[in-house]
């Protein structure tokens, strides 16, 4: 009786003992599955976001391109002439001559009137100081141009 009592006692408590720890590791295991995946589709879909912000930004910019024609000063003017010709509507909101903000109109020059909003045409941008090295201009949509003035005239 005693030898079946030892292996009664020997085989139960070795058997729950290899249970226990095969269900802990299995545990282990699908815990960090399961954490590395939402750090994984997180990572993902990050990624993926900040790739379609960043086509949306491209898009965006091409939609306000314009290039500069002429730079030219007269006594206290600078005149900066550009040509839109992206397919949407922006402003100019400021432009910054030597680190200071410059008061100017935006004149269409086929009309010949005062506008605010730029679309596809010639733009006459008037400035009233004129600034030693570059004007800096920012758009309504957060967009910054530089214009070196020295290469200009």
């Amino acid at each position: 009786m005693n030898l079946k009592t030892n292996f009664k006692y020997y085989f139960f408590t070795k058997a729950v003992s290899n249970i226990v720890a095969a269900l802990i590791l299995i545990s282990i295991v699908l815990a960090s599955y399961i954490i590395a995946s939402h750090k994984i589709h997180y990572l993902a879909g990050l990624r993926s976001s900040s790739i379609v912000e960043a086509y949306d930004v491209r898009a965006r910019k091409i939609g306000t391109l314009f290039s500069i024609v002429d730079v030219f000063v007269n006594e206290s003017e600078t005149h900066i002439l550009i040509y839109s010709y992206g397919f949407e509507k922006f402003k100019i909101k400021t432009i910054i001559s030597d680190n200071s903000t410059s008061d100017f109109i935006v004149r269409n020059t086929l009309t010949e009137q005062i506008t605010e909003s730029i679309e596809k045409g010639l733009y006459e941008i008037i400035v009233s100081n004129i600034p030693n090295s570059r004007l800096v201009l920012i758009t309504d949509k957060g967009d910054f141009y530089e214009i070196k003035i020295k290469n200009w005239y």
